[in-house]
Parts: structure tokens; C-alpha cells; sequence
């Protein structure tokens, strides 16, 4: 039997699950570096610029109403592209049942943008795929 007197919560653990965002430049070697730019409605995380094989990770928790929303676009010299990085079931970031920690990593590369999403912070090759075109 435990002292409920002497029982202290931890008041930092959630039980909501953490998602980390990762983002990779996979570009050639000698050209513009990735300029990442991602915010929400809350938060302006700035503009990032990765040079080749650089990362930028970024981690949160779902808000209390569970419509936590972040979009990103990627500039590579005259190619870019935007869109949700987690929103819902509308982004390729997104819990499954049931819902633990996740790792979404964005990589980068000239043929275009590929997506892993993992339970661990260093997702294999096998782990990605193709996923949106430059424009």
C-alpha cells in the first residue's frame, strides 16, 4: 500500500503523444542550399537554409482541441513547393491507432520531396517515398 501523502505526479508528462518534424537536404553538392520555412497558426518557426546532408527538426504535442496545424514551404533555388506537414488526416504526418511518438522526416532531393514516417528518429531508405514534385 502506497502513502498517498507522499504521492507526487509528474506534471511534465503528457498523454498526448510527441510528434517530431525532420527535415533532410538530400540536394547535389554545389548548388543554393534548401531554404525551409514552417509555422503555424500560433508559431513562426522561421526560414531555415540547409546545405547538403543538413537537417532541421522541430517537436510538439497536439493541442487540447486536436487540430494542431503546421505547413512548411521548401524553396531550392527557382523550384519550390508548400504544403501541411501535420494536419489532421490531411498530411502524410499523422497518428495511427494506436497513437505513439512519431518521427516525420522530409527529405529533400533534386527529383523532388519524400516522406518517412517512423518510430524511430533515423528512418532507413526503404522508409521513404515519393511524395510532391518541385514546381
Amino acid at each position: 500500500m502506497t502513502n498517498a501523502s507522499s504521492f507526487e505526479p509528474n506534471v511534465t508528462e503528457s498523454f498526448e503523444p510527441k510528434v517530431t518534424e525532420i527535415f533532410v537536404s538530400n540536394l547535389p553538392q554545389n548548388t543554393v542550399p534548401l531554404k525551409v520555412h514552417c509555422q503555424s497558426d500560433d508559431d513562426d518557426l522561421g526560414v531555415r537554409t540547409l546545405k547538403m546532408n543538413e537537417t532541421f527538426d522541430f517537436s510538439f504535442r497536439l493541442n487540447f482541441w486536436g487540430d494542431t496545424h503546421f505547413y512548411c514551404a521548401f524553396l531550392w533555388g527557382l523550384n519550390n513547393n508548400a504544403f501541411d506537414v501535420f494536419f489532421k488526416r490531411k498530411s502524410p504526418c499523422r497518428f495511427q491507432i494506436p497513437m505513439k511518438d512519431i518521427y516525420c522526416t522530409w527529405l529533400a532531393k533534386d527529383s523532388g520531396i519524400y516522406f518517412a514516417r517512423t518510430r524511430d528518429p533515423n528512418p532507413s531508405p526503404g522508409d521513404f517515398r515519393f511524395v510532391y514534385p518541385w514546381l
